[in-house]
């Protein structure tokens, strides 16, 4: 006879208990796995914008070289706070008075039409609009050179890489404001924000500064010689005006990018590799110009300072990067002399920037005064006959030589005798009209043409027909 056995049930609540230690388990594991993930890929706030550190690890780099070091070294030497910006101290403005009408901060909120212009190592360029008015705002280029080799070194961070490099953009507002000239551009302004911040432009280190055109070799060469002797003025003038402090300035980066034209005027912008003391000599009996130079200069070596060397450093620059180029083309004969005397003078470096200052002069003041032009018997004049308050149509402009724009044959003139002269040895030339229109020199341009036609009636010219 079959007997069954009953079959031992399981106990119902330790399943259920087991079954929820499960579930939890599960729900808490991935509750940490989740947040683990999230944190691992989600950078706090200050790191993505670059302001704090990616660890709290005590630092490598001594404090000297920090980013907030280097800053605000350069900002408590040369700037006082006011409110919530930084301004320059009286001492590190040479023009020893307050600006009411300074640009600042609130400026970067105001300005408008913002074209980038370029972008450099250090810095980013553009041209803005200002209360009608043309500008150039520099700001740090934060994908920049500078910042990116910055990011590479040990111990560094985006928010100290970015005061690095403002630091840069505080000394050149110092520089510029301290050794200001005519032909070394005006900073009209600067922000310097007590708390800059890296992702608002309009909170940041920036600088105001007169807006110009870049320097082209080809557009220099297309100026009249008279546009030209006036670069070449400026030039001198501003290597005099650099030689002039008690240890010469050099422009060790010397290049015709470091400078802009406004109104005619070459105007040094940047500053950032000026040397502000002379050179050092140790065991050298005397400093030699540098091997990108043709010219071998020795300067002596006197209590272990080259007293003389920057000057003739920047002698020799800008003799080869702009006077070679610009000065002998085009010249007048007669001038030929002391032109040569002049540009033999930026080639050796043989006189020093005050008497290549005196030579610039003296050939503006004989170009201006018309004393280069040889006291000839022939009177040009007298070939011609003159009609006061007449023009000639353009249709008898024709291209030459002494041409200073594309639409014709024009140059400046001492007077009427002078372009009868020119005139007189043109075949093409068959008039002038003397305008009353005059170059910075003060002498009067004036339109050479082919032919005349029927006379055109005009209150600013006065032509003259050749008979």
């Amino acid at each position: 006879m079959l007997r069954l056995i009953p079959r031992k049930q399981t106990s119902a609540p330790g399943c259920a208990t087991f079954l929820k230690i499960s579930v939890a388990c599960f729900i808490i594991t991935n509750c940490i796995l989740f947040y683990y993930l999230a944190t691992r890929y989600q950078k706090p706030e200050c790191v993505r914008i670059g302001t704090c550190r990616i660890n709290g690890k005590p630092r490598t780099l001594p404090r000297e070289k920090w980013g907030q070091t280097i800053y605000y070294n350069i900002l408590y030497e040369h700037f006082l706070r006011e409110h919530d910006e930084w301004r320059l101290s009286t001492s590190s403005d040479s023009y020893q008075i307050k600006y009411s009408n300074d640009l600042n901060c609130s400026s970067l909120r105001m300005f408008e039409k913002v074209r980038f212009v370029a972008a450099g190592y250090t810095k980013s360029t553009y041209k803005v609009r200002l209360n009608n008015q043309t500008l150039s705002l520099k700001t740090v280029n934060v994908e920049g050179h500078d910042i990116n080799s910055c990011l590479l070194e040990e111990d560094r961070y985006l928010y100290d890489c970015f005061l690095i490099a403002a630091s840069k953009l505080l000394k050149e507002i110092a520089i510029l404001r301290s050794i200001s000239h005519t032909n070394i551009v005006k900073v009209l302004g600067y922000c310097i924000p007590v708390d800059p911040d890296i992702s608002d432009p309009r909170h940041t280190v920036a600088i105001f500064e007169e807006y110009g055109d870049p320097i082209d070799v080809i557009k220099l060469l297309q100026l009249s010689w008279e546009d030209r002797l006036k670069i070449s003025l400026g030039l001198s003038r501003l290597l005099k005006h650099l030689s002039s402090f008690k240890e010469p300035i050099a422009l060790n980066d010397f290049r015709r990018q470091q400078f802009i034209m406004i109104d005619g005027e070459p105007k040094l912008i940047d500053v950032d590799d000026i040397g502000l003391e002379e050179q050092r000599c140790h065991d050298k009996p005397c400093c030699s110009t540098q091997p990108s130079s043709n010219v071998s200069i020795c300067v002596a070596c006197i209590q272990n300072i080259c007293h003389g060397y920057n000057e003739k450093l920047n002698i020799l620059r800008t003799g080869r990067h702009f006077i070679k180029h610009i000065l002998p083309h085009g010249v007048p004969m007669q001038l030929n002399s002391i032109t040569n005397r002049i540009i033999s003078a930026f080639q050796l470096a043989s006189l020093d920037t005050d008497n290549i200052w005196k030579e610039m002069e003296e050939l503006v003041i004989t170009f201006k005064s018309g004393q280069y032009r040889t006291n000839s018997k022939i009177r040009y004049l007298k070939g011609y006959k003159e009609y006061k308050h007449r023009d000639v149509s353009s249709k008898f402009d024709y291209r030459c030589q002494l041409t200073v724009s594309g639409y014709g044959c024009m140059t400046s003139v001492f007077d009427a005798e002078e372009a009868a002269e020119i005139c007189w040895g043109d075949s093409k030339c068959k008039a002038f009209v003397l305008t009353n229109i005059t170059t910075w020199t003060g002498r009067r341009i004036t339109r050479f043409k082919s032919g005349f036609g029927n006379l055109l009636h005009n209150n600013k010219t006065t032509l003259f027909l050749k008979l």
